[in-house]
């Protein structure tokens, strides 16, 4: 495979791989199977097979029913019409699109007995997360696995509509951190799905939570409150577009992504907009505006109600727990920033690589708390990066201490650093160009960190003076050519 970055130090020379062309050609695929995914004239109204939508009748059976008698007449729509429907679990089935009327509402049922379990058909426990922390979750894990709607196996299936799928915040005092119930929508081990137009709200945990899916399209949609947004663990042929975000955890997550597109999606969270916890290959995230802070709070952080919103991107295999492989090929275009603790923060641990990172096109304002960072502690390190047209305020900080650091791996999050602009460690084969960075008000620290860094280049780099002497510091590092 040509490398994205083959041309890092030849401006002259076109880049070979224009990672974006594979998308659009995604968009266009994914546009058509949602068309044809199922038979137009065959629908099939919930309210036939005895639901009722006046907000009291438990309606599980009765759609389970319709969807199952849909599926055996070859696929159509399930017709979710105008009303409360109040149900426990939903399973999807082949060919089938369940499609959500215009103030339809699908409302979860605060009986927790009424939700059944994601069971894995093979073993996916490289998906695992979170050690022996209050947020270990596996896939093994029943409890973990529930979900309102359920997809396992299947193939040619949608939700789409305009209407509303309400999670409730419905609580499970046995659940994670002793407080999350089911997930809203869990689909697993499936392929060419889509979901469009629809609204979720209240998650009692992700919104949408999938396990090994495949040629998925997710397109219009807005994430209220709750936790994560969409939270993929293995995907290939991913596309998430002009959706909006205003959730109460990570907007999207995950990780294990194939050939993944995130574009144009106002994202708003009180933790982070997109945090990768998996290595990954082939992600172009574009057009997309991160803003802080969050209009709902943090759903763990409980009576603090905190609402900062922590880094816009944060790419971080093996993060939640070791997650070997590579992250390769990312490229990073035309992003909005304002008002987050830290811009772009990306760290390798153990039995991680990374290599062929180009982001461009990048503008944030008012960063409150952390420098931008590439790290790399306890795994290998990152090869071929370029942050070309690259622009970064930050809030100063007049604090002589923060100068004096001392770092080391970092935690789950960002934290402050001994320099205000840029943080880099182990890394090779560095270029900026056209790269402004700046502050408001005062700063002590230096703006530039380099350390083990090997032939690093910066063309028309220019960063505002400090009360810091020194703009660059540079540790266990070659000479960094600057033009």
């Amino acid at each position: 495979m040509p490398s994205m970055c083959d041309n890092l130090f030849n401006p002259q020379q076109p880049m070979k791989k224009t990672l974006f062309l594979p998308f659009i050609l995604l968009l266009l695929t994914f546009g058509m199977e949602a068309e044809a995914l199922v038979p137009q004239h065959n629908v099939y109204d919930i309210r036939k097979f005895g639901a009722k939508g006046d907000g009291k009748t438990l309606n599980t059976q009765a759609i389970n029913t319709t969807i199952e008698k849909c599926s055996d007449q070859g696929g159509g729509v399930v017709l979710i019409p105008k009303g409360v429907f109040i149900t426990g679990t939903i399973h999807l089935k082949d060919n089938v699109r369940l499609y959500l009327d215009a103030d339809a509402v699908l409302r979860a049922s605060t009986d927790l007995n009424v939700y059944e379990s994601y069971i894995p058909t093979k073993d996916i426990s490289r998906f695992d997360s979170g050690g022996n922390t209050q947020n270990a979750n596996n896939s093994r894990d029943a409890r973990w696995n529930r979900a309102l709607i359920l997809g396992v196996g299947l193939k040619n299936f949608a939700i789409e509509g305009e209407g509303t799928i309400d999670g409730c915040h419905l609580f499970d005092p046995q659940g994670e951190e002793k407080m999350r119930g089911p997930h809203t929508i869990i689909i697993a081990e499936s392929r060419n799905f889509t979901m469009d137009g629809i609204t979720v709200n209240n998650a009692a945990n992700y919104a949408f939570m999938a396990y090994e899916i495949e040629n998925c399209s997710f397109r219009g949609l807005s994430f209220n409150e709750g936790w994560d947004g969409i939270h993929i663990r293995g995907g290939k042929n991913i596309v998430i577009r002009d959706c909006e975000f205003y959730t109460g955890d990570d907007a999207i997550a995950g990780g294990y992504w194939e050939n993944m597109a995130i574009s144009d999606c106002h994202i708003n969270t009180a933790c982070n907009g997109i945090r990768m916890i998996m290595p990954s290959t082939d992600l172009t995230i574009a057009h997309c505006q991160f803003q802080g802070p969050g209009r709902h709070p943090h759903r763990t952080s409980r009576e603090l109600r905190r609402t900062n919103m922590q880094s816009a991107i944060l790419l971080q295999p093996g993060g939640w727990g070791r997650a070997p492989g590579n992250m390769e090929d990312i490229h990073i275009h035309d992003i909005q920033i304002d008002s987050v603790t830290n811009p772009i923060m990306m760290v390798l641990n153990e039995g991680n690589e990374a290599s062929n990172i180009l982001v461009e096109r990048v503008t944030a304002t008012r960063i409150t708390y952390a420098a931008a960072s590439i790290e790399s502690w306890r795994g290998g390190r990152f090869e071929n990066l370029t942050f070309r047209d690259i622009s970064y305020t930050y809030m100063g900080h007049d604090n002589t201490a923060l100068k004096d650091l001392s770092v080391g791996q970092p935690p789950a999050d960002s934290r402050q650093l001994p320099c205000w602009g840029w943080y880099l460690r182990n890394v090779h084969n560095l270029l900026f160009e056209n790269v402004n960075l700046s502050f408001e008000g005062k700063e002590t620290r230096p703006a530039l960190w380099f350390d083990n860094v090997g032939r690093a280049e910066l063309r028309n780099v220019t960063y505002k003076k400090s009360q810091n002497p020194q703009g660059i510091v540079s540790i266990n590092t070659g000479s960094i050519n600057i033009k």
